[in-house]
C-alpha cells in the first residue's frame, strides 16, 4: 500500500536546492505522484518551476520508507506564493484537492500534510499577524473538501537566515504564528530550522540543509502520528 503525503507551501517545500554534486535518494519504494499516476520519485519532485531542484521530501520519504514501507509524494507547492493564493476556491487549493483525490483514488491512504510557507507573508505585518487564523480556516477547508479527519499536519520554521533580508522584517512573526498554529492542535508539529543555512540568497535552503529538514519533517511526524494513531501500512 501506499502512504501518501500532500506537500503544500511555498518555494520551500518545492525545492531550491541545488543537485549538482548532491547524493540521490532515488528508492523503488520511495514514489510520486505525476500526470494522474503513480511513478519512482526522483528529483526534482515538483514542477513549479524550471529552475525547482532539491527538496526536504527526500529525506523526509527516505526517512520514512526504511521501516520497509512505500511512500507516495504528491507534490502541489507553488514558489512564491502567499498564504492568500491557497484559500478555498482558488487555483492552488483547487489543483491540491484535485491531485489528492486523484491520488488515493488509486488505493493510497492519506498519513499526513507536510507545510513550508511564510516567505511572501513576512513583508508586511498584516499578512503575518493573522497568519494562524488564515492557515487554520483554509487547512479546514482542504481536509472537508479532501475528506479526511485527525490528520498529522507537519509545518517548518522559516530560515533565520531570513533576518539579513529587509523585505522580510516580519519573518519572526510568522514564525511565532506557526509555533501558534501547532500549539493550538493536537497531532500538529513544527520543525525547527535551527542550524540551517540558505544556499547563498538569504531566502532559500541550501541542499544540506533541506536534507537535514526533511528528516526532522519525518521525525515530527512520527510525533504526531503517535499521538492521533496514525500508522504507515
Amino acid at each position: 500500500m501506499i502512504n501518501a503525503f500532500l506537500l503544500i507551501g511555498q518555494s520551500n517545500m518545492a525545492g531550491r536546492g541545488y543537485l549538482q554534486g548532491a547524493a540521490l535518494l532515488d528508492h523503488p519504494d520511495i514514489l510520486m505522484f505525476r500526470e494522474g499516476e503513480w511513478m519512482q520519485a526522483h528529483e526534482p519532485v515538483h514542477q513549479d518551476r524550471s529552475f525547482a531542484e532539491a527538496g526536504l521530501c527526500m529525506s523526509f520519504a527516505d526517512t520514512l520508507r526504511q521501516g520497509g514501507h512505500k511512500i507516495g509524494l504528491i507534490p502541489c507547492a507553488m514558489g512564491g506564493s502567499a498564504l492568500s493564493e491557497w484559500i478555498e476556491g482558488g487555483e492552488l487549493f483547487e489543483n491540491a484537492c484535485r491531485q489528492t483525490q486523484q491520488a488515493l483514488a488509486t488505493g493510497a491512504v492519506l498519513k499526513g500534510i507536510l507545510w513550508h510557507q511564510g516567505e511572501a507573508d513576512s513583508e508586511v505585518a498584516e499578512t503575518a499577524q493573522t497568519y494562524c487564523q488564515r492557515f487554520l480556516k483554509m487547512l479546514g477547508a482542504l481536509e472537508e473538501r479532501i475528506c479526511v479527519k485527525n490528520m498529522p499536519v507537519v509545518l517548518g520554521e522559516l530560515g533565520s537566515y531570513m533576518a539579513l533580508r529587509p523585505e522580510n522584517p516580519y519573518w519572526q512573526e510568522v514564525n511565532r504564528q506557526i509555533h501558534k498554529i501547532a500549539d493550538s492542535h493536537q497531532g500538529f508539529a513544527v520543525v525547527s530550522s535551527e542550524g540551517l543555512k540558505d544556499r547563498g540568497d538569504t531566502l532559500h535552503f541550501d541542499t544540506p540543509s533541506l536534507r537535514i529538514f526533511g528528516v526532522r519533517y519525518a521525525h515530527a511526524w512520527q510525533k504526531c502520528a503517535g499521538e492521533l494513531g496514525v500508522v504507515l501500512e
